[in-house]
């Protein structure tokens, strides 16, 4: 069962990342790009003591950025020069894929000017987000991730900072 990537992200080939429905594997180059540049490392964060000497560019970035509704997540961690590193949620509505999610992350911070933010995949899985009442749940894996120790609690008290008014749970269950 191959499908192509929703989020439709060319290469310089032209080529569209693609990937295995039920697996998640990437199937073709493109989407071999993406997984390896999302599990990269995010790039040298330069003299993090700089960072106390005011706000930085990643004091800009919301550390939650999720959508109504169920969806697969990714935790991001970013690094700019001068910056300490700072731990994000984010999805998307209508993207299938673990990569998708961190290409539109990494896409929307590049659409606001900050090119010098650079980003890796911790892990991710699923949120169920629904603001009207009050509640998120965060569970599961990425199968092109894989299973990140811890990262569905960090993420839930990510997401729990940013919505104290939300009941946040979360489990390592489940797909």
């Amino acid at each position: 069962k191959n499908a192509f990537s929703v989020f439709g992200r060319s290469t310089m080939t032209g080529e569209v990342p693609r990937f295995d429905d039920e697996t998640g594997v990437p199937l073709n180059d493109a989407a071999r790009h993406v997984v390896a540049k999302a599990k990269g490392r995010a790039g040298p964060a330069g003299d993090a003591a700089a960072a106390g000497a005011g706000k930085g560019v990643l004091d800009s970035v919301p550390d939650v950025d999720i959508a109504e509704g169920k969806w697969k997540y990714v935790q991001i961690e970013l690094t700019a020069p001068g910056e300490e590193p700072k731990l994000v949620v984010r999805n998307t509505a209508g993207l299938a894929y673990h990569p998708d999610m961190y290409e539109a992350a990494m896409d929307a911070l590049e659409r606001q000017g900050l090119k010098q933010v650079r980003g890796r995949v911790i892990g991710g899985g699923r949120i169920e987000f629904y603001p009207k009442e009050k509640t998120c749940s965060i569970y599961g894996y990425s199968k092109t991730f894989g299973r990140a120790k811890g990262c569905n609690k960090k993420s839930a008290e990510i997401v729990e900072a940013a919505y104290p008014d939300h009941k946040v749970t979360w489990s390592d269950d489940g797909y």
